[in-house]
């Protein structure tokens, strides 16, 4: 099928073929060399990108994963209207949504003047954003709308239970 044609001098100068893609001189073989080579970049450019793409999706798939930190930071935008809000049903009001800022400002704590008065302030902003935070760490790779919201009301539950304890052995 192939034969090696020899020139008038008597040097084989290719292989030749009846078949059209049929290799005749050196210039088509680096033609078709050139080809491949371009192929197989082509080949390496596009897995690259299905790699940068897949490190892009679990990207944003893990950080939509964080979104109980998120809403927490939204809430903590509202938090001093959150406040005034629950402010006319004291002191129930406070210890049922701000649970931990009651607590930071009990004076069992005694840190300091100047801390017991800013823990509080800080406490109310950083409330919610850090229940995310562990609810986030604790629900793993299940993070659901009903898992957040059962461990936001465990938490809740757990601070109000024991300003109640306080309360009870102080009072």
């Amino acid at each position: 099928m192939y034969e090696l044609s020899e020139a008038t001098d008597g040097f084989q100068c290719g292989l030749q073929q009846d078949a059209p893609y049929a290799v005749t001189s050196i210039a088509s073989l680096r033609q078709l060399e050139k080809e491949a080579s371009h192929n197989r970049l082509r080949e390496k450019q596009l897995r690259e990108r299905l790699r940068q793409e897949e490190k892009l999706r679990k990207f944003l798939l893990r950080l939509g994963r964080l979104w109980p930190v998120g809403v927490g930071v939204v809430l903590a935008c509202y938090a001093p209207e959150l406040r005034d809000l629950v402010a006319p049903f004291q002191p129930w009001g406070m210890r049922l949504l701000f649970p931990f800022v009651v607590i930071c400002g009990r004076q069992e704590i005694q840190m300091g003047g100047a801390m017991t008065q800013m823990l509080p302030q800080a406490m109310l902003y950083l409330q919610f954003p850090v229940e995310g935070l562990l609810a986030k760490i604790i629900l793993k790779n299940r993070v659901t709308l009903t898992g957040v919201a059962g461990q936001l009301f465990l938490f809740h539950f757990l601070g109000v239970v024991e300003l109640w304890l306080v309360s009870v052995t102080v009072g």
